[in-house]
This record gives structure tokens, C-alpha cells and sequence, in this order.
């Protein structure tokens, strides 16, 4: 008897923790594990790796049998209790990866925002008050832009100006490898 295995192609999206993942298979238990851009690390459908979960569910057990209060996950979205199917290798591969965050929001069913003297609509970054336009720049929904709180090469934290709205937009520090705006419209 022969097996056929069909390669399936799938889309981009991007995740709760705004990293951009294709789907690659299923678990054991019938959850969907995603593949990160680069093609070789798996997410879970939240979009964290295996080692991240094992580490939470680590701290978790070891808080728990000291009676204590497990440990927040920060702002990840993420409640993975095991990291089935997130260390396999599968023969099933996505469509070219992205080259930016901005474009895989655009080819998805995001909100989107006219943002003042951008020409390309803005996108909203999953379930967070803000949205990305093409340069990288993030804007709130009351159209302020919001600069990065920290002049890090990757900022995570967003913060409108004195006397604007006062809106503040945080990232998970585990954000898409790629970057976010497109590198030729910055």
C-alpha cells in the first residue's frame, strides 16, 4: 500500500503575540501548530514556542506546590498547559514567507484605518488599540501617531504625546522576526 502525502500551502496571519505564522499541522490532540516565518520554528496556535510554554508551566507547577499564586504570563494571550506537536517536523509548507508584518495585516481581514498623511491604510495589530501603517509607524484609534516609548531597535511600548489622547499601546517582547512597517516605505 502506498501513502500519498499532500503538501498543503497555507496563509499568513498574525498571531495573538503578533508574531506572523503559517499553519503546519495538527497535534496529537487535534490543535493546529503554526510555523514561524523563518520555516522551522513551531507556534502554538498563540503563537508562543514550546520552550516559552514549558518555562511558564514550570513556574506555574513550582508556584502551585509552594501554595502560592502562579506567575502572570505578561501580556501574552497564550493558556497552553503542553507543548504537543511544537518540536515536530512536518512536510507541510506555506506559501513565501512575508517580508514584513504590515503586509500579512493587509492580505487579512484586519480593521483598517485612514491614519493623517499616510496614503495606505493602517491596521489594526490584533485585539490592541493600535494600528500599524506601512513605514512601521503605530497609531491609535483615535488617528494620534504613537511614538516609541524607548529608542530600542524593536520597541515594544507606544505612548501618544502630552496634551493628545493619552492612549498607550504595549507589544508582547516576542514580536515577528521580520519587521513591521516595510523596510522601503521607512
Amino acid at each position: 500500500m502506498v501513502v500519498v502525502v499532500t503538501v498543503t500551502k497555507t496563509k499568513w496571519h498574525v498571531t495573538p503575540s503578533l508574531r506572523c505564522a503559517a499553519f503546519s499541522h495538527r497535534n496529537k490532540l487535534g490543535e493546529p501548530v503554526l510555523v514561524d516565518v523563518d520555516l522551522k520554528t513551531k507556534l502554538c496556535k498563540h503563537g508562543e514556542t514550546s520552550s516559552t510554554i514549558r518555562t511558564w508551566c514550570q513556574l506555574e507547577a513550582q508556584a502551585r506546590a509552594e501554595g502560592k499564586e502562579p506567575p502572570s504570563r505578561g501580556v501574552s494571550k497564550c493558556d497552553c498547559q503542553n507543548t504537543h506537536g511544537l518540536q515536530n517536523s512536518t512536510d507541510t509548507g506555506p506559501i513565501e514567507p512575508p517580508t514584513c508584518v504590515y503586509d500579512v495585516l493587509a492580505d487579512s481581514e484586519a480593521e483598517q484605518m485612514s491614519v493623517p498623511g499616510e496614503t495606505k491604510f493602517a491596521y489594526r495589530l490584533g485585539d490592541r488599540d493600535g494600528f500599524l501603517s506601512a513605514d512601521g509607524s503605530v497609531w491609535c484609534k483615535h488617528g494620534n501617531k504613537l511614538p516609541p516609548l524607548t529608542g530600542a531597535k524593536r520597541p515594544r511600548a507606544f505612548k501618544a504625546a502630552r496634551g493628545t489622547c493619552g492612549c498607550e499601546v504595549r507589544l508582547p517582547g516576542r514580536v515577528s522576526c521580520i519587521p513591521l512597517g516595510r523596510v522601503d516605505e521607512a
